[in-house]
Order: C-alpha cells, then structure tokens, then sequence
C-alpha cells in the first residue's frame, strides 16, 4: 500500500468509494456519484487544500481531504472528508492513512488536525483511539429554505 497526495485526476476514482461509504449505514445520505464528484473537485479547488490517498496498486483504497487554515497561533489543519472503502473497513487502512497524513502535514508545519463527528458515529470512536479528542464547540445550521 501507500499513501500520496491527492491529484485532480484522482477525484472520479475515489468518488465512487466516497458514495458507497456514505449512502450506506449509519449514515445513508443518497449521494449521486455526479454530487460526490462535485463536492470532492470544489474541496480540492481550495488553494489551501490538503489530500491523501491511499492505494493498493492501481485501486484506491481511501482518502483523507482538507484544508490548511490560520488562526493566530499557527496553521491547523480542517478535516472535511474520510473515508475507508466498505469492503476494506476493519484492516488499519484508516489508521495508516490517518498516520500518513499527519507525518506529511507536521512536515508542513501544521499544528493540529481538526475535523466535525456525531457523537454516536462509529468515526467518533475511530478518531478518539487515533488521539483526537473532543472539543467545547458546537456545530449550528440555519435552513435557508424550510
């Protein structure tokens, strides 16, 4: 396996892992892979944007993408996507992945990783034995259109 930054071209071929994840249990959000393709090229058109991949050969097995962003002490690192494929859950892929992506982002001068989870998600349980804990935030919405 390894892991290497995420190219544009990459983007149609973790898509389909990105739909199959997602429109399934817990979370079954009824993505279309045209959306999901929307979604992952308009975060990788952040110029801050920060992605990884992680390959077996020619397949792509998962994918981690973010920005970098500022705040007063330093760069920090906004997690908006991972995901493992279904069919490879289970065999510390994420966490290698995970791993990876933290080596390559403290050799950026990154300071932290910061990422949004439901509390009763599995992710949540994943992150918090990778060493992510929770913080006193809150996450709120407004519907524009009820």
């Amino acid at each position: 396996m390894q892991t290497r930054p995420i190219a544009p071209a990459d983007i149609p071929l973790l898509a389909p892992i990105f739909v199959d994840v997602f429109n399934a249990a817990p979370w079954h959000d009824g993505w279309t892979l045209e959306v999901a393709i929307e979604r992952l090229d308009v975060l990788a058109a952040n110029p801050n944007f920060r992605g990884f991949a992680i390959w077996e050969e020619s397949t792509p097995l998962g994918f981690v993408m973010g920005a970098r962003e500022r705040w007063s002490d330093g760069w920090f690192f906004f997690l908006r996507e991972m995901c493992v494929a279904r069919s490879r859950q289970g065999e510390g892929i994420g966490r290698r992945l995970m791993e990876a992506t933290c080596d390559e982002l403290r050799e950026e001068g990154i300071s932290s990783i910061n990422l949004q989870t439901g509390a009763a998600a599995p992710a949540h349980q994943f992150y918090a034995k990778l060493g992510f804990s929770e913080m006193p935030l809150i996450t709120m919405g407004r519907l524009l259109n009820p």
